[in-house]
């Protein structure tokens, strides 16, 4: 007959899982008490607990880390506004330039639709990479809040 086991007891026991060959090993070593929980006692501590250096994590930092997604969000959606207003404007500038071509318009009438189709394109990558790095300043905070998140609900 098995005596109930009462909190403080339980909280000292240790279950232990093994794989099959760990399993078989064991079972050819004729080892018994594979899967019963075994009594630990833990070896004296000569060191003093660590303490961490960061401060405990709160729900004003999850709140931050969501305002600081929101932000990011609307960040993109305005960098992604702008590069579409620069491609609207390097095609408007590539027609400019064809029919000037055609119309067979002055050397300094070509150079000048050429600097600024010079000039959208520069735009265009600037844009491209602002959206790069805006996206990943989000996909950071995203990481940051399932961190503080689950930090505090490991509280």
């Amino acid at each position: 007959m098995t005596t109930p086991l009462n909190k403080e007891d339980a909280m000292k026991r240790q279950l232990w899982t093994i794989g099959g060959t760990t399993l078989l090993g064991l079972a050819l070593l004729g080892s018994n008490g594979v899967s019963q929980a075994q009594q630990t006692t833990p070896p004296p501590s000569t060191t003093p607990p660590a303490t961490s250096t960061t401060p405990p994590v709160t729900q004003g930092d999850v709140r931050k880390d969501t305002q600081d997604i929101r932000q990011d969000r609307g960040v993109i959606r305005e960098d992604r506004r702008d590069l579409r207003e620069d491609r609207r404007e390097r095609r408007q500038d590539r027609r400019e330039l064809r029919e000037d071509l055609r119309q067979g318009a002055s050397k300094a009438e070509l150079a000048k639709d050429r600097e600024k189709l010079r000039k959208d394109n520069q735009d265009i990558r600037q844009d491209k990479q602002d959206l790069r790095k805006d996206r990943r300043d989000l996909r950071e905070d995203h990481k940051e809040r399932r961190h503080d998140r689950r930090a505090a609900h490991d509280k």
